[in-house]
């Protein structure tokens, strides 16, 4: 199933995967396909061999198949709980023992890119947890890009954007808005700061996701909500763009209860028709020298 992703995302021109090491829905407690899980008793200074060699392998084949995987450590509520399943087993020391293991296990790899958080608040009491993480890596670990993965509409920049680790500024737009005027807050302001760092919309409107969790009045996002988000995205400063669609994120079955309202199993929707269309932003990116792009919020209307 697996490759059966990967090659569905090639085939369709994707360059990144953004994925999670300790995964959201129960991930520390519920084993993989093979029977693993990824803490031994739930330590972030205790890493199990076996699960790590299956993420190695996924990593491998996403390089073999010329995919860059955006790479989670850990989702957030293993950090902040709020709305998730937890536990939470992370504090400052033992974030950058677990860093320090990913930087020196990961630092050769060709095709990774660091992204630190996991959809949570990265200020208070998560602020010394989230840097110790990340210099945990970067302690065995220059060879790679990092970013901070944001709760809903709000960006890195808000707490991480004058850390040393932080290459580029991640924003979340989320899944209720409709408006252009998201990006002209949010977008608008992160290019804008000092000093100069790529920014982009790492969680916009997912395809196939309720609009605001509110169907019954607001109805679903599609295909034409997915094109607006990426091209509000580009034309206003970013360096581009995140696809998502609700039942792929959580890896929707019959067998597993359904989160946020979903409707559909994972391998039904993978080729929705937005998931097509990224090909022509990248298609479009590529055609013209990067370094000498700019923003053209003049475009949108």
């Amino acid at each position: 199933q697996t490759e059966q992703y990967l090659e569905n995302r090639r085939e369709k021109g994707f360059t990144v995967i953004q994925a999670v090491i300790l995964a959201e829905l129960d991930g520390l407690n519920t084993p993989n396909m093979e029977g693993n899980k990824p803490l031994k008793e739930n330590d972030p200074t205790r890493p199990n061999e076996n699960y790590f060699n299956h993420v190695d392998w996924v990593i491998n084949k996403a390089r073999e198949k010329g995919i860059i995987i955006g790479l989670l450590p850990t989702w957030g509520d293993k950090v902040d709980k709020k709305w998730g399943v937890g536990p939470v087993i992370f504090n400052e020391e033992n974030a950058f023992v677990y860093g320090k293991f990913l930087g020196n296990r990961y630092k050769e790899f060709k095709n990774i890119i660091w992204i630190n958080g996991g959809d949570r608040d990265g200020g208070g009491d998560n602020s010394p947890i989230w840097n110790a993480l990340a210099k945990g890596i970067k302690s065995q670990d220059n060879n790679h890009l990092m970013t901070f993965h944001p709760w809903g509409e709000r960006s890195s920049s808000n707490w991480f954007h004058n850390e040393d680790w932080l290459d580029f500024n991640m924003m979340q737009t989320g899944h209720g808005q409709r408006s252009y005027a998201i990006y002209k807050r949010m977008l608008v302001k992160d290019y804008q700061l000092h000093p100069v760092k790529p920014c982009f919309d790492g969680e916009p409107r997912y395809e196939d996701h309720p609009v605001g969790w509110n169907p019954e009045i607001l109805g679903w996002f599609d295909d034409a909500d997915v094109r607006q988000a990426l091209y509000w995205n580009l034309f206003t400063g970013a360096f581009g763009h995140t696809y998502g669609c609700h039942p792929i994120w959580q890896m929707k079955t019959p067998e597993r209860e359904p989160i946020g309202l979903v409707r559909n199993n994972w391998y039904d929707v993978m080729n929705l028709p937005g998931a097509w269309d990224l090909i022509h932003a990248r298609l479009l990116i590529e055609s013209r020298p990067f370094l000498e792009r700019r923003p053209a919020p003049e475009l949108v209307l």
